[in-house]
């Protein structure tokens, strides 16, 4: 036996051993992203025992098959995150947080009728989502609590481009005209 031969026997065995604790992983859990893990690892594991053999035997017979396990493995992990949900301890804290916030950049007052409680718990929807709220969402929130809609003129929308910009030049041209621009 060469020296190829023994670093071909262990690494499967490395990689055979590797499968067995990511099957574990899967039988054990204990959540569902665990299990989710342990799946996109041994998908790896299948494709690089491919890559092994290759390199053994010299040939490129499972290059095919490499790529589409890394793909799967890649699209499932993604698919399934997205939509598990991981419930944070505080985050009913944050969406009062957020919801205050919106109320004092709106204006609203403060009481505000309660949301309907959801059969599937706090927080939570019959998808798995959660109604978590961050400050990269929350100005969306004041936004749409306002009631803010942008008005739309009927001549406005019916002339073209060309004439809109006749138009700003003339408008231009009054406010160059009196001091400060102003009418």
């Amino acid at each position: 036996m060469s020296l190829l031969d023994y670093a071909y026997w262990i690494t499967q065995f490395l990689l055979a051993l590797g499968v067995l604790c990511a099957v574990y992983r899967v039988y054990k859990g204990p959540s569902v992203l665990d299990r989710v893990i342990s799946v996109d690892v041994i998908l790896i594991i299948v494709g690089s025992v491919m890559l092994v053999e290759m390199a053994y035997s010299g040939s490129t017979d499972y290059i095919l098959f490499v790529v589409v396990t890394a793909v799967i493995g890649f699209l499932g992990a993604v698919a399934i995150a997205r939509y598990v949900a991981v419930r944070e301890p505080d985050s009913e804290g944050r969406v009062r947080r957020a919801e205050a916030e919106a109320r004092a950049i709106t204006g609203e007052p403060a009481s505000e009728p309660e949301t309907p409680r959801s059969p599937w718990g706090t927080g939570a929807q019959p998808h798995g989502g959660t109604l978590i709220e961050d400050e990269s969402t929350s100005w969306f929130t004041a936004l749409a609590r306002s009631g803010f809609v942008p008005s739309r003129s009927k001549d406005r929308s019916a002339t073209t481009d060309s004439e809109t910009t006749e138009e700003r030049r003339d408008q231009g041209s009054d406010n160059s005209s009196e001091p400060g621009g102003a009418k």
